[in-house]
């Protein structure tokens, strides 16, 4: 049998050959089982104690500093972590020949830890050559006898064309490489262990104060607190001040801080968000939680979102300079969350309120009620005086550019007038009515102002709709309620100004009303049938001619004009409409008897005259 042996001195370290693939295994197994740090960590240090162990037998024959540092590249070379290495440096001696100051940058080629690295992870935020960069710190730092420390400052892993690094003395480093060197202090498994269970125990301690902290918010909600005592819960909790804004920042309610100073400090919060487009200035929508750092003070904002629509936000305020950790931003997100709940659960009530509302007014124009002081009390309900006086409206919305106006944009439309008024803290009844909404209006002081207020509102948010308003005579009795509504329908037909009053209404409108309607409709297509009878073209024609030339007195010049005609082509037409109805226009009787019927159709909408 044959034994083959190496003759080995016992004291000296044994060299191990191993492969790249299989150091990149080990090394995907170290990041995956102790995390990036960890094992940046322990690569760092593996390859410092590399290092020394090389440099351990070298200085048993050489003790010069530049020849041991000389030596450093080829030495490195021999270890298989890279095919090549270019290095420039400066080394300044003290009196002693100590190593007074160190600098040296250079390049590794084909590392092989960029290579795996590259390999197992992909792309990397940030160099990951551990093993070669704590070889360099070890073997200069072993060397020259004080703490000298090698940085990566480009990698292949990151993309870069070579894997680059400086190196220098500790002191010349600065606050630089303060986190980095911590990196290079030795850690036993126990350590190791020990650091990982208190990280563990610190994790779910959180995980309870998180969830404590949510738990009794939520209580609260569950046991019907208001937006106020959900806010002052979270200031006492934390003992951070808190506030809710909406989406322009101005605020709802705030907690743990003056009135003085959360102005001022609203104030530096608005100009640091402030953001300006073609003159006008808005605010960007925050769609998830952002630290925000003003000139005078840093907050957490956090998006309160209902039904998938972000209307507003809470946030946490710090004036003394102090970084938020994560586990405050787990806060907040919970607290925005309850926000959110609290938020709905108002949103839930007032929507159940305005459709009782709603009802309510749709009973009474329907009737639907037992007696008029029932009514006035359940008025008192909804905080309307019904024995106050009041008008009805109806609010009809045309829309622009042949846009169709459905069921559901009545809907929106009444959701944005009710946020509207309350905020005016204008008290009313609305309802969707017979293809519109109808209003019960009180009669306050600056009343015209209100409604036209609130008409220029709806037209401003909703460019493309045009909304107006009829308005009927004011009443104090609930039981004319149906008649004031004829009243408001009677002004939309006679006239398609935003607002329009029953009581600048001519005097046929005033005298038409349920009872005679149809014996007034009857009577005025007889008397016309002969022009009803034309073709629409004709008929519209002759129509608008004989209500014009009757609406100006029987005066050509001003007729001819108001029509653009010319004076044989009015002179015509008045021909023929003498002719069809047999009347004569010039006579005052039966012109007037004419005109008279021609306004009534068009106020009760039977036709269209501008």
């Amino acid at each position: 049998m044959n034994i083959l042996k190496n003759e080995i001195d016992l004291l000296k370290d044994k060299t191990i050959l191993t492969t790249s693939a299989t150091f990149g295994q080990l090394r995907k197994e170290l990041i995956k089982n102790l995390g990036v740090k960890r094992a940046k960590g322990f690569l760092l240090r593996n390859g410092w104690h590399l290092a020394e162990s090389h440099l351990k037998e070298l200085m048993l024959e050489e003790k010069d500093i530049l020849k041991l540092v000389d030596k450093a590249s080829s030495l490195h070379l021999e270890t298989g972590q890279i095919s090549g290495v270019t290095t420039e440096r400066t080394i300044n001696f003290t009196e002693q020949q100590e190593v007074k100051e160190m600098y040296a940058k250079g390049t590794w080629f084909d590392s092989f830890e960029a290579e795996e690295h590259l390999k197992n992870h992909g792309i990397s935020d940030e160099p990951v050559c551990h093993t070669l960069t704590g070889y360099a710190s070890g073997y200069m730092t072993t060397a020259c006898g004080r703490n000298i420390y090698a940085k990566e400052v480009t990698c292949m892993a990151m993309g870069h064309k070579d894997c680059t690094f400086e190196v220098r003395v500790e002191e010349e480093w600065g606050t630089e490489m303060q986190e980095e060197i911590k990196y290079y202090e030795d850690k036993s498994i126990i350590d190791e262990l020990e650091y990982t269970y208190e990280q563990l125990l610190e994790q779910r301690n959180n995980v309870e104060k998180i969830s404590g902290f949510h738990n009794t918010l939520t209580q609260k909600v569950i046991d019907g607190a208001t937006l106020d005592e959900i806010i002052t819960s979270v200031y006492e909790l934390l003992d951070i001040p808190v506030s809710i804004e909406d989406l322009s920042f101005k605020p709802k309610v705030f907690r743990g801080i003056s009135y003085e100073e959360y102005d001022i400090l609203n104030a530096d919060l608005r100009n640091c968000l402030m953001q300006t487009n073609n003159g006008e200035n808005y605010f960007l929508k925050y769609e998830k939680t952002n630290v925000i750092k003003a000139t005078m003070h840093s907050r957490i904002i956090s998006p309160i979102i209902i039904q998938k629509q972000i209307i507003g936000y809470i946030t946490f305020i710090s004036t003394k300079g102090v970084n938020f950790e994560e586990q405050v931003i787990s806060f907040i997100e919970r607290a925005a969350t309850v926000v959110s709940l609290c938020f709905l659960n108002e949103k839930t009530t007032f929507e159940a309120y305005e459709n009782m509302k709603g009802y309510f007014l749709e009973q009474l124009l329907l009737n639907q009620y037992t007696s008029k002081s029932n009514v006035i009390y359940r008025g008192y309900y909804v905080g309307i005086h019904l024995d106050d006086p009041f008008y009805i409206a109806r609010l009809i919305c045309e829309g622009n550019d042949n846009v169709e106006i459905v069921e559901d944009a009545y809907q929106s439309i009444m959701k944005s007038l009710i946020q509207y008024l309350e905020m005016q803290g204008y008290k009313i009844l609305l309802t969707q009515f017979e293809g519109s909404i109808v209003l019960l209006l009180p009669r306050l002081e600056g009343f015209e102002i209100k409604v036209r207020n609130m008409i220029k509102h709806l037209n401003s948010i909703l460019p493309k709709i045009q909304c107006r308003i009829g308005l009927s005579n004011v009443t104090d009795d609930v039981g004319m309620i149906k008649e004031r509504l004829e009243e408001a329908d009677i002004v939309l037909r006679m006239n398609h100004a935003t607002l329009v009053k029953f009581e600048d209404m001519s005097i046929v409108g005033t005298l038409i009303n349920s009872n005679n309607m149809e014996s007034i409709r009857r009577l005025a297509i007889k008397e016309l049938k002969p022009i009803f009878d034309l073709k629409e073209q004709k008929k519209q024609e002759l129509l608008k001619t004989l209500y014009v030339f009757l609406g100006n007195g029987g005066n050509l010049q001003q007729s001819m004009k108001d029509l653009s005609l010319s004076m044989s082509g009015l002179m015509y037409r008045i021909s023929k409409l003498e002719e069809l109805l047999k009347k004569d226009l010039r006579n005052p009787k039966e012109s007037y008897d004419i005109w008279i019927m021609l306004d009534a159709l068009k106020v009760l909408g039977d036709i269209e005259l501008e």
